[in-house]
């Protein structure tokens, strides 16, 4: 059974803003590149989101080709993901969203 994925609006604003970057700075086609990696994320975690631990219940899935990592929460009764947040790997640690 596929799990139902809720994208927060935390998470809509970090891949808005990593599409506008990626526009603004490099090309329209590395932005559609990251949103098929997003996508890619999407499906996966559809499929299976027990993927490892960050901490208390939080997850993290990495993407593939870019340097960002998929942080969410499973509600396994519901088959639920809330999707809360697509963090930079480059940023600093202190940053996460969810500390």
């Amino acid at each position: 059974m596929n799990y139902k994925v809720i994208v927060s609006p935390i998470a809509l604003k970090n891949i808005e803003e990593a599409v506008e970057y990626y526009i603004l700075k490099v090309s329209k086609k590395v932005a559609l590149d990251f949103l098929n990696d997003y996508r890619k994320v999407y499906k996966a975690l559809q499929l299976n989101p027990l993927y490892q631990f960050h901490d208390n219940n939080y997850r993290y899935l990495p993407f593939k080709k870019f340097p960002y990592v998929a942080f969410y929460i499973v509600d396994e009764l519901s088959k639920t993901i809330f999707l809360n947040a697509i963090f930079h790997t480059a940023q600093n640690p202190e940053k996460y969203p969810l500390r």
